[in-house]
């Protein structure tokens, strides 16, 4: 659609990072009452009150050279001329009332700052999505070691009233194939659902063996979002 105003308010995840970065996850947010985005160490995600012109105005600004944001909305984005479209696909947006327990025991580790540079390198090897030097301070991460090289994680990203994103979700390309995401995932979800939240998380429409693994888990479909990526032009 064009830059013409683009109400967001229905469910509040149908504008989740403005949600987020307006409630529970204020401190990593920077920007004003039309538009915010997490800070540029944390994550890559700016959020809108609105999709309109006068959003984008506000969103120029917090997008420095080189750098870019990312937009989860419920309809395409056109934005204003300053910013240039670098990705756009729609991706699922998934939710859980309940999860499917572990395939079996593990031995988790909860991931702390000691372990962001092992993290940088499993997401390097593994490319899940973006994470940054400061992704790890959105929440808690659990992590899977082998002969001390951590192989496997997952972790809590966006937050807002009611609702955790679970993020993160990697397996070294060595590793995979022992159900260890399976088991990551069902362990962040349950200590979600254990806390009166529910977990939700977002895959691109394509990843058809990350839904199936989603499914599996009792994760179900709440409604397609498009994802847009967008970069200041110069």
């Amino acid at each position: 659609m064009s830059t013409s105003t683009q109400t967001l308010e229905s469910h509040p995840l149908d504008n989740v990072v403005w949600r987020a970065l307006n409630t529970r996850q204020i401190q990593f947010s920077a920007g004003d009452d039309r538009a915010r985005r997490y800070m540029v160490d944390v994550a890559p995600f700016a959020g809108m009150r609105e999709v309109s012109p006068a959003g984008f105005a506000s969103l120029f600004p917090l997008v420095p050279q080189g750098d870019r944001v990312a937009m989860f909305t419920i309809e395409p984005v056109q934005p204003a001329d300053r910013f240039e479209i670098l990705v756009a696909k729609t991706g699922h947006q998934m939710i859980a009332t309940r999860v499917a327990a572990p395939i079996q025991p593990r031995d988790f580790e909860r991931l702390d700052d000691s372990s962001v540079q092992d993290m940088l390198t499993l997401v390097e090897a593994s490319r899940p999505g973006p994470f940054s030097v400061r992704t790890n301070k959105l929440g808690d991460y659990l992590g899977i070691r082998v002969d001390g090289h951590l192989i496997a994680m997952t972790g809590e990203r966006m937050k807002l009233e009611g609702f955790t994103e679970i993020s993160a979700v990697c397996t070294h390309p060595d590793h995979r194939g022992h159900g260890y995401a399976h088991d990551l995932v069902s362990a962040v979800a349950q200590a979600v659902l254990d806390r009166g939240e529910w977990p939700f998380l977002h895959v691109f429409s394509d990843n058809l063996p990350a839904i199936a693994l989603y499914e599996r888990l009792g994760f179900t479909i709440r409604r397609t979002m498009h994802l847009t990526v967008l970069a200041a032009k110069p």
